[in-house]
């Protein structure tokens, strides 16, 4: 099963998003990733703007037990899960499943208006007309424009390499 999912941050925001992505790229070993936006916060009042990204992976986990792992994800960077008003709380890491499917074509996926442009992105649909914003796992430039990262090698299979690909979208990344 593939599935559409968001990250959003905004506490420490380049931190944890770019750890995420290395701990998704850990688990999961091939992650679809699309530009990397900041926005202001939706549902809530603060002061701190968001990073936005999504990303597409491929798992044979149930829907509930990858929202799980998600949780624990946001848990170990500091997101308070027990509060009842954590929804409307700034956080270190928000993960949501938005979509399923059996192929990893979602283009036509339904998501909140701050994520459409990046969704259209990602397939190739449109350019975003919004800053977008650079991480730097790995000594990479992410963010700027869609790509697919894809560990190279398992873990502990001598030192950290990263590769780039005969094509512009997808970034090897071989981890210790």
């Amino acid at each position: 099963m593939f599935y559409l999912c968001s990250i959003g941050s905004n506490l420490e925001p380049d931190h944890h998003v770019g750890q995420a992505l290395g701990e998704l790229l850990k688990r999961f070993r091939r992650v679809q990733l699309s530009s990397v936006i900041q926005t202001k916060p939706v549902g809530m009042h603060s002061c701190h703007d968001f990073l936005n990204c999504l990303f597409v992976i491929e798992s044979e986990a149930s829907p509930q037990h990858l929202k799980a792992e998600f949780v624990a994800m946001e848990q170990a960077h500091g997101r308070d899960r027990s509060d009842p008003l954590c929804k409307v709380h700034d956080r270190p890491l928000d993960i949501d499943i938005l979509a399923m499917r059996e192929d990893d074509d979602f283009h036509a996926a339904e998501v909140d208006a701050y994520l459409k442009d990046l969704l259209a992105e990602l397939y190739g649909e449109q350019a975003l007309n919004v800053k977008k914003v650079a991480l730097t796992p790995w000594g990479l430039h992410l963010g700027q424009s869609p790509v697919t990262l894809r560990q190279e090698s398992e873990a502990g299979q001598g030192a950290a390499t990263i590769h780039l690909d005969a094509s512009p979208r997808h970034i090897g990344v071989a981890q210790q």
